[in-house]
């Protein structure tokens, strides 16, 4: 069995997979709700909550929680994404207790200290403005804001400065209480325990808990309406770009051929993008292509960091890439490799007790099924090379394609035209 489930009366889920072997255990709290679940006036309140609950509860001291689990060395850190949050802790098989202790406090009895708030608030702006700075980074930004608009999609995920200097203590309070509810709490563990004991500490800490509703979000409804392309200009000795369009959701089975295809474009170093921006034309030192995944809906992105006067060049380079599958197909060798690749990255990245736990918690919060490993691999195996090509032609079209750049120099209209020719 790939993993054990239970749930309290209370709508808190537990998931768990043992292994044995292993000294640690992963322990990772998953609450429903990310950026997307946010209005416009509280944009980042879910990423300042996550900072903030490390801060302190009403037991324990910030330097408490920190001694807690690095005093019998484990590791802890915690995430915001577009649809998730997460808490997690890493800690020898004999400390599992203190890692649900600790989670449960944080997630139960935040403290939120005015003085807190204001110094973390600071700490997220400056945090901001250091990615504002990094134009590999914030080139996504622009993208996403391209492609989504105003959906809470388009937002980053830490919200803007001018939206966290608005959000009160009382609207941290308000978040929680109404999204840290039973139903929205998935507590996920892989590593070595005793499941008996397991259970018993999961209905301890995890009691209490309210079940209220279901969080849900604004769905995205959107149309493809490109090309458009969107040009900052900054003084930057390199220029930035991050390329691409609309996808399928995490619930549509064309996602297969879509990982099968993205591989093959610019997954690896053995990609069609790879060997010919870098390896044969020499004018990017990276350029890689990747894909993200929503309930509703999804992207495929191109990024590279090229010179500037090299940029419609590699942007003319790049489109001739996508005609040429779109129009010409793929090699059967291609998709074989591609998806030996992508099981193979799968397969060594669960070997990892953290990296399996936060699958499966993630799995267990957002999909309507879980897929088990032997699943996705015979999916994935099951790709045939028509369908990655339907997937490029689905997808390569003029209309659905967006470009951001951030660049010292440009001409929109004119990149507008380059990505018009696909």
């Amino acid at each position: 069995m790939d993993w054990y489930e239970y749930e309290r009366e209370n709508g808190v889920k537990l998931i768990y997979k043992r292994f044995p072997e292993f000294h640690s255990v992963a322990v990772g709290v998953f609450i429903k709700t990310g950026s997307r679940f946010e209005n416009s006036k509280l944009a980042g309140i879910s990423h300042f909550i996550e900072h903030l609950l490390f801060k302190g509860t009403k037991n324990r001291s910030c330097n408490e929680i920190k001694e807690t689990i690095e005093g019998v060395g484990g590791s802890f850190n915690g995430f915001t994404s577009t649809e998730a949050t997460c808490y997690w802790i890493k800690i020898l098989d004999k400390y599992i207790d203190l890692s649900f202790d600790v989670l449960s406090d944080m997630i139960k009895n935040p403290l939120l200290k005015e003085e807190d708030i204001e110094k973390e608030r600071n700490v997220i702006i400056e945090e901001i403005n250091m990615y504002r700075d990094i134009p590999a980074r914030y080139v996504h930004e622009i993208f996403d804001n391209l492609i989504f608009e105003d959906h809470p999609l388009g937002i980053p995920i830490s919200g803007t400065p001018e939206t966290l200097k608005n959000i009160k203590r009382e609207d941290l309070i308000n978040y929680i209480n109404s999204n840290y509810s039973g139903e929205n709490i998935v507590v996920s563990v892989a590593g070595k325990f005793e499941i008996k004991k397991l259970k018993k500490l999961f209905d301890n800490f995890f009691e209490g808990i309210e079940r209220k509703k279901e969080n849900d979000f604004e769905k995205w409804r959107g149309k493809t309406n490109g090309p458009k392309v969107k040009l900052m200009i900054k003084d930057t000795e390199q220029t930035h770009i991050s390329f691409g369009g609309f996808a399928y959701s995490s619930e549509d089975e064309k996602k297969y051929p879509l990982s099968v295809l993205n591989i093959i474009l610019g997954g690896n170093m053995s990609s069609r993008l790879f060997n010919r921006i870098r390896e044969t034309l020499g004018l990017a030192y990276e350029i890689r292509s990747f894909v993200r995944q929503y309930k509703d809906t999804g992207i495929f992105n191109i990024s590279a960091g090229i010179s500037p006067e090299n940029l419609e060049k590699t942007i003319i380079e790049i489109i001739k890439e996508l005609k040429e599958i779109k129009e010409n197909g793929v090699k059967q060798d291609e998709v074989e490799r591609a998806k030996k690749f992508l099981i193979s990255q799968i397969l060594m990245g669960l070997e990892d007790n953290l990296e399996y736990m936060l699958w499966i918690g993630e799995q267990k919060l957002l999909k309507k099924k879980m897929e088990k490993i032997n699943e996705i691999v015979k999916k994935i195996e099951k790709v045939k090379r028509d369908e990655v090509e339907q997937v490029a032609k689905d997808l390569y079209r003029k209309e659905n394609l967006y470009l951001a750049v951030i660049s010292k120099s440009g001409d929109e209209s004119r990149l507008t035209e380059i990505i018009s020719e696909v």
